[in-house]
């Protein structure tokens, strides 16, 4: 089964999980980080894995862009949703906010995998801003890596009936 992870990241947090992820998939997956690749050609894979950060709150525009322009292909494959995010509070309606109805449909794993404050990534505004929402001052990481297990054992063990 051929996959490809497309990912959006702002800060590099989501591309870190999304290497997780990939590190654990026989075979290894492609990765297509869509900060590079604004409409990348999926036509070639079976099994699509698409994560992206939550930033203040919103998903990334590339990823919903991305989605709504490839949703006849994206209906064809395998799926599996993943959001990278720090706010616990609303992570479960980020997670429903961040892709189409469709995909979640008919999605074979979803997973809230953490996220993290990267200040010496983040410009001077959203590090003021961050300071000021969540009282934090310097750089965590909160990733859920028992939730990348459980997201990864639903891939294996439900991608192989496929």
């Amino acid at each position: 089964m051929k996959t490809a992870i497309i990912y959006y990241s702002k800060h590099g947090t989501t591309e870190r999980v999304a290497h997780l992820i990939g590190e654990k998939l026989s075979p290894e997956p492609e990765y297509i980080s869509l900060k590079e690749f604004y409409n990348p050609d999926i036509q070639d894979y079976d099994r699509i894995i698409l994560g992206t950060s939550i930033y203040a709150g919103h998903p990334g525009k590339l990823m919903s862009k991305f989605c709504n322009m490839n949703r006849t292909q994206l209906e064809q494959k395998v799926i599996a949703l993943f959001i990278c995010g720090m706010n616990d509070n609303q992570e479960v309606e980020q997670l429903k906010n961040a892709f189409p109805e469709y995909l979640h449909s008919n999605a074979l794993a979803e997973a809230i995998l953490g996220g993290e404050f990267l200040f010496n990534k983040m410009n001077f505004i959203e590090k003021f801003v961050t300071r000021k929402i969540t009282k934090v001052t310097c750089s965590v990481s909160n990733l859920r890596y028992d939730a990348i297990t459980v997201f990864l054992e639903k891939l294996n063990n439900k991608g192989s009936d496929i």
